[in-house]
């Protein structure tokens, strides 16, 4: 399993918002239609510390599976940060899931990766 490290400039990432697919509104629009993200706060763009990799557990899209909600893992930023150096979970063999269920892995945290000793 090959894990792609995002990097960014000065230790920061800025990447388009995955919840709201960098629009700034709501996707679902439950409150209303004009309800702003309530992951980037209607910017349409996220920062995090690097190095980050794309969350497993939700395949980047910032969305809870089979949920209308934001994502456990990555808070609907669609990539999660780690620190290097990073090898698959053995628990969850990097899928960030427990097979059968809809719950993280306990062990990497929905990650899919842990660190290397």
């Amino acid at each position: 399993m090959h894990v792609e490290i995002i990097r960014g400039e000065e230790g920061k990432i800025a990447a388009q918002c995955a919840f709201c697919q960098g629009k700034g509104i709501d996707p679902f629009e439950l409150l209303s239609k004009f309800s702003t993200c309530q992951v980037c706060g209607g910017r349409g763009e996220v920062t995090l510390s690097e190095p980050a990799i794309k969350c497993v557990f939700c395949g980047g899209t910032g969305i809870h599976q089979n949920r209308r909600l934001t994502c456990a893992v990555c808070g609907g930023k669609g990539i999660v940060g780690v620190n290097e150096p990073v090898e698959p979970c053995p628990e969850c063999k990097g899928k960030g899931v427990i097979e059968g269920d809809y719950l993280h892995c306990l062990k990497c945290k929905g990650r899919g990766v842990i660190t290397k000793r």
